[in-house]
């Protein structure tokens, strides 16, 4: 019976081995298929971004990396994952204050195929007494920065837009960038960002 038992494990063992065996073959692809692959990720990024109303390309084929080629439709999921991420940062870090400078970072995380990507947007302000209400207030804008961790991927901001509300407590950014994740290029996704500023100057 023990040696029934220790065969039937030997067996299932070289059939896992033989099944990752096959499953690494398939997943090594040759430069031909890879050029077929290509052609097929510029139609579909076009597809794609005709239905987000989003500018999406695809990087030159020599920049792509070995975990960044996959089955077509499997690229199309992705990227239309991607392209309605909806980024709007919340998660608080850091806060510092520095006389009449008040910075804070806020953050959110999206995942797509499985992996997380954050985003991280900070704030670096101005703030003055407003005499009026006897409290700290926004007064400007020193800087808008931001940054992409977290599985591969790159994040380069191009601008931002803000807007303050509640009599200049709060400041409403809308940041825009080039995101460039699995081989393809996302040339103007945005991300908003709400910055708040306390009675003492205290941004979060």
């Amino acid at each position: 019976m023990k040696k029934q038992i220790i065969g039937m494990v030997l067996v299932c063992v070289m059939v896992i081995g033989m099944s990752a065996s096959a499953s690494a073959a398939t997943l090594a692809l040759d430069e031909e298929t890879k050029e077929e692959y290509y052609l097929e990720y510029i139609e579909i990024a076009k597809e794609v971004s005709k239905e987000a109303e989003l500018d999406i390309s695809v990087l030159p084929i020599d920049e792509f990396q070995e975990e960044d080629w996959r089955a077509p439709q499997e690229f199309r999921d992705f990227i239309t994952e991607v392209a309605y991420w909806h980024l709007t940062c919340t998660d608080s870090g850091d806060d510092t204050l520095t006389r009449s400078t008040a910075s804070a970072t806020k953050s959110t995380t999206v995942t797509a195929d499985s992996r997380s990507y954050t985003l991280s947007i900070t704030g670096s302000f101005k703030t003055d007494l407003n005499t009026s209400f006897g409290q700290q207030r926004f007064s400007g804008i020193n800087s808008i920065t931001s940054k992409l961790t977290g599985s591969t991927g790159t994040w380069t901001l191009t601008g931002y837009e803000s807007q303050s509300m509640d009599a200049a407590r709060t400041y409403g950014i809308t940041v825009s960038g080039k995101l460039t994740i699995a081989g393809a290029v996302f040339s103007n996704k945005l991300a908003y960002v709400e910055f708040y500023c306390n009675g003492q100057g205290v941004v979060s």
